[in-house]
């Protein structure tokens, strides 16, 4: 095989395991009894790697990562075997009627990895390779999941010319050992969107409008876009944000190459094992104390804050009433605890259930979303407010992302994240604005946010 070998593998050895996956490929070759949708899945063990090293060192334009927020499943994949996309939500049905047609009939562990935009609004050019909606099945994946690590070859074989193209694609596999030295990140240019005469507007809009009991809560977000003197690497920042934020779902979504999307969100929407399901409701904010004492009175004083809880609550609130009518039983924690993160604490209440027999992934997508967290209450009308009173595209911010499978799904929400383009980082974060919220204050937690994000990937 082409492409060196780190001396820790060894090179024979690590040629050996590329061969065994070329020959389970070549194996199909002859076989024509495939159904019309069919991914294959071809697997084979392999030594310890870390998987963002390795995708760091593949040539592929078309890249991702994903890591679950107890890193017991990590997944780092190049090159597409499918791909399910589409410029318009009208085409969501085509996209869950692929996907079922094809998981039902594919091999076991087939996953399609993606997303959608956070509302149904006209993307902009910046997120025009995202779609709508984007899901797909990458051609190799490198997987660590519970102890155990494999690579993973899927494919569609519908002839020799499909294979021949999979095998070109295996030898530009590389486990190099080669790692180019970090670039510092040292922006030369920001632009804050809205500025601070726009945010305290849209703050007051928003009190103006629970006083007259239009809306209970909205979340209003800003992005900031950070100029550099040279293009980015999507995976040496979602390095610098994994080293620095643990208990996080961490992602890369790269559709070509200069454009990615990568973030760390502490928030799942929902994870589903067959019929089973966790989501939770994770709304109200403080930052970590420096010492255990400030760290301790800052945690006290989210549980006792009346403007925090009745934030948390719309949030529980709306997801037991959406989830309830899909699940045979469900059941929530009973108190509201704390999920602390390592630049962050939050009010948490957890959500266990099980679905009815009917119910799919893309029935919880379309009812989970978008969550008075991200979103507001009631959330027509606050999609509606946020679409006026925003002047930028959201795109995937504060979406679904994540991954479906035949028997299992996880997807979480994609806050704390940041979209790359070229040389330009644009950085989104949001707040919860309820009666009580101030312009300043509010203005203060996402530069906090926004901050934390560029001290870990600049090293300031």
């Amino acid at each position: 095989m082409n492409g060196a070998v780190t001396e820790s593998l060894g090179v024979s050895r690590m040629n050996a395991f590329m061969i065994q996956l070329a020959e389970k490929i070549k194996a199909f070759q002859n076989v024509s009894d495939h159904p019309p949708f069919q991914a294959t899945r071809l697997v084979i063990p392999i030594p310890s790697v870390d998987p963002l090293d390795w995708l760091n060192q593949q040539k592929s334009d078309v890249k991702s990562y994903w890591s679950s927020r107890d890193k017991q499943f990590e997944m780092a994949a190049v090159g597409m075997a499918d791909c399910i996309t589409a410029k318009t939500f009208h085409e969501f049905p085509h996209f869950s009627q692929r996907l079922k047609d094809i998981l039902s009939v594919s091999s076991k562990g087939v996953r399609y990895y993606g997303g959608y935009r956070f509302s149904n609004s006209a993307s902009t050019e910046m997120w025009e390779p995202f779609g709508s909606y984007y899901f797909y099945l990458p051609r190799f994946e490198l997987i660590h999941k519970r102890g155990k690590r494999y690579l993973a070859c899927n494919v569609f074989l519908k002839d020799s010319t499909t294979v021949d193209q999979v095998l070109a694609e295996l030898e530009e596999i590389t486990f190099s050992s080669n790692s180019s030295e970090s670039v510092p990140l040292i922006p030369t240019l920001r632009e804050d969107d809205p500025g601070k005469e726009q945010w305290h507007t849209n703050i007051y809009r928003a009190l103006a409008s629970f006083d007259v009991g239009e809306m209970e809560k909205i979340v209003l977000a800003r992005k900031s876009t950070f100029s550099f003197d040279h293009h980015l690497n999507p995976l040496t920042l979602l390095q610098k944000l994994q080293a620095g934020t643990p208990q996080c779902f961490h992602f890369c979504f790269q559709p070509q190459k200069g454009t990615a999307f990568v973030g760390a969100s502490p928030e799942r929407l929902y994870r589903r094992t067959g019929q089973s399901i966790e989501s939770e409701a994770v709304a109200g904010t403080r930052p970590r104390g420096q010492t255990r004492s400030i760290d301790t009175r800052l945690a006290q004083e989210l549980l006792d804050s009346d403007k925090e809880l009745r934030e948390h609550c719309f949030v529980r609130d709306s997801i037991r009433d959406l989830l309830e009518p899909l699940c045979e039983s469900l059941n929530l924690d009973a108190d509201v605890s704390l999920i602390r993160l390592a630049r962050g604490q939050h009010l948490f209440t957890g959500f266990h259930g099980s679905l009815k027999a009917h119910v799919t992934d893309q029935d919880l997508l379309h009812e989970l979303h978008p969550t008075p967290a991200v979103g507001g209450c009631p959330t027509e009308k606050a999609i509606q407010k946020i679409t006026e009173w925003e002047n930028f595209d959201r795109g995937w911010y504060a979406a679904p992302i994540g991954w479906i499978g035949r028997d299992s799904a996880e997807f979480a929400v994609a806050i704390r994240s940041g979209l790359i383009n070229g040389d330009q980082l644009s950085l989104f974060s949001g707040a919860g604005i309820v009666q009580g919220s101030t312009p300043e204050r509010e203005w203060s937690e996402i530069e906090n946010k926004i901050g934390d994000f560029i001290k870990l990937l600049t090293g300031t």
